[in-house]
């Protein structure tokens, strides 16, 4: 459940907080209020990507947090899976903070990722906006909420078919390669045998590219580093600490106090002395002659040429020289290997296919019950007379959700034959269709949260009525967070949030309120007054509507 929303400085929001409970919470205000600013802040809180656009003030961070507490054991236990850590008391709090230079994003104080976010809060609640029953416009949509209605089964079947799909793929190029006449073949095979012959007379060893580099490096600069290093024993053979050595002893004669000083000069005599050696030995290294430097220059091009050739790592190279000498034995072997790419492509062809055939069967065999409890929603919306069906039917092309052409066929009349959705219902006949469709999916998903963004966007009356009944419905088994401008849906609510706009320090603002039993009445007056006046009759009505709504909770 979605406990709380804090925001601050997010467009026209300077600060707000609000604090959701269970059933049916509703918002309402002014058109231009800032209710779809409010739904952005939502989404910016579930991963949706922030611009500095979305900062009030500039000079100030926007933050967004959502708190949900989780109670189903079987949720936790997919979040845990997701590496999220959750206190014994549910809590899953989202956090995220927009600045001028970065974006902060955590989950239960750990730093997180919006793909993260986003893989969390899917199991946590779903947003269906007022423009979402367009999607019932595009055929390409159907199958899917077939396969989120069937569930685990349908995806596991999909996920198979995808992964035999990228097989299948890969066997077909294979078995294109073998598509050669022989002088291609030919052609091919002496391509191959020169390039694996480069690469073995090259005879390059792992890390020699690196090491032959860094001591090129060091010789090409050795001029520089010699005179550095002359110039330093220099000045150490004539820092002639032995003559000091030799004068302090002889104080020692008469003040035992230089003892210290004394054995001090000794140990560094002893060092120089070292230091003195390792320079002579560390000049002569450098001492390389122009042969077996012009070696070393043309080796090292001739690696990295190679290397350039046919990757751009040793690691890369060799992998490049075992395909080719694969690919070499193969076209030595050209029809006995032609004849296995051929065996693989039509085994794989004929799991795909099977594949393909199961989940179809089981769409086939689940979309009947998804028929029937869609008819069952729809006629609880308003259309009594409703028939609905799903065409299946095979495609041409199979993709990795399979070979299924899927569309919704409906008739919203007595006498009107089947059509294609998408042919037939008007914007308001969309929303109660989208509602009904998410309705039965909520019960698949599992989802305790639902929010709906002016779901009653093109009804009004006894449609509006039947649709505020359903939202009640849903509201008993899950939390429903809506927004609407329908008093007959505003009074169904067991919590209503009033949005209103205002002005301060001359800049516009948005701010959010919980309603009283009173405010409650005089918000839906409002919504019921043609002029926006809460005279005596409009009070009247809102609270005959009011009540009649606890009638039906």
């Amino acid at each position: 459940m979605l406990d709380s929303l804090a925001v601050k400085n997010f467009a026209l929001i300077k600060e707000a907080h609000i604090d959701f409970k269970n059933n049916l919470n509703v918002l309402t205000g002014e058109t231009g209020s800032g209710k779809s600013i409010l739904i952005g802040s939502i989404n910016l809180a579930l991963g949706m990507r922030a611009s500095k656009d979305v900062m009030r003030d500039e000079n100030e961070d926007t933050v967004v947090s959502i708190e949900f507490s989780i109670k189903d054991k079987s949720l936790i236990k997919r979040l845990k899976d997701l590496d999220i850590t959750i206190a014994d008391d549910g809590k899953v709090i989202i956090y995220r903070r927009i600045t001028k230079d970065k974006n902060i994003t955590k989950i239960n104080d750990e730093p997180s990722t919006l793909n993260k976010i986003k893989e969390v809060t899917d199991k946590l609640i779903n947003i269906y906006g007022q423009h979402d029953g367009e999607t019932l416009r595009k055929n390409a949509k159907h199958i899917i909420f077939l396969d989120d209605f069937i569930g685990v089964e349908a995806y596991k079947r999909k996920d198979n078919i995808s992964n035999i799909y990228t097989k299948l793929k890969e066997a077909k190029e294979k078995y294109d390669s073998f598509n050669l006449d022989e002088k291609m073949r030919i052609r091919e095979i002496d391509i191959l045998k020169y390039e694996i012959d480069e690469i073995e007379k090259a005879e390059i060893k792992k890390g020699e590219e690196e090491e032959l580099s860094d001591k090129f490096k060091l010789i090409s600069n050795s001029k520089n580093i010699i005179e550095s290093l002359s110039s330093a024993l220099n000045y150490l053979q004539d820092a002639n600490v032995s003559n000091a050595i030799k004068e302090i002893k002889d104080g020692l004669k008469y003040d035992a106090t230089l003892e210290d000083i004394y054995s001090s000069l000794t140990d560094a005599d002893s060092i120089i002395s070292d230091s003195i050696k390792e320079l002579d030995r560390k000049i002569e290294t450098y001492d390389l002659d122009e042969k077996e430097f012009h070696d070393m220059e043309n080796r090292l091009e001739n690696i990295r040429g190679i290397l350039a050739k046919y990757s751009n790592s040793y690691d890369e190279m060799m992998n490049e020289y075992n395909n080719k000498k694969n690919r070499l034995e193969e076209l030595d072997n050209y029809d006995e290997q032609k004849k296995i790419a051929k065996s693989n492509l039509d085994e794989l062809e004929k799991e795909l296919e099977n594949a393909c055939i199961d989940l179809s069967d089981l769409r086939k065999k689940e979309s009947k019950n998804f028929i029937k409890l869609l008819v069952e929603e729809l006629k609880d919306l308003g259309f009594l007379d409703v028939k609905f069906d799903i065409s299946i039917e095979r495609k041409n092309e199979v993709s990795r959700d399979g070979f299924d052409d899927v569309t919704f066929l409906i008739s919203l009349n007595t006498g009107e034959k089947m059509r294609p959705l998408s042919d037939v219902a008007s914007g308001g006949e969309l929303s109660r269709i989208m509602l009904s469709i998410k309705t039965i999916l909520s019960e698949s998903y599992g989802t305790e949260t639902l929010i709906f963004d002016e779901i009653d966007a093109g009804i009004s009356g006894i449609t509006a009525s039947k649709v505020a009944t359903k939202l009640n419905k849903i509201a008993k088994n899950h939390q429903v967070i809506l927004i609407t401008h329908l008093p007959q849906i505003a009074a169904m609510a067991d919590n209503h949030f009033v949005i209103k706009k205002g002005v301060e320090s001359d800049r516009t603002i948005t701010t959010i309120d919980e309603l009283s039993e009173d405010g409650m009445i005089k918000e839906i007056g409002r919504l019921i007054s043609s002029s926006g006046e809460l005279t005596e009759s409009v009070i009247a009505n809102a609270k005959e509507l009011k009540a009649m709504s606890k009638k039906e909770k």
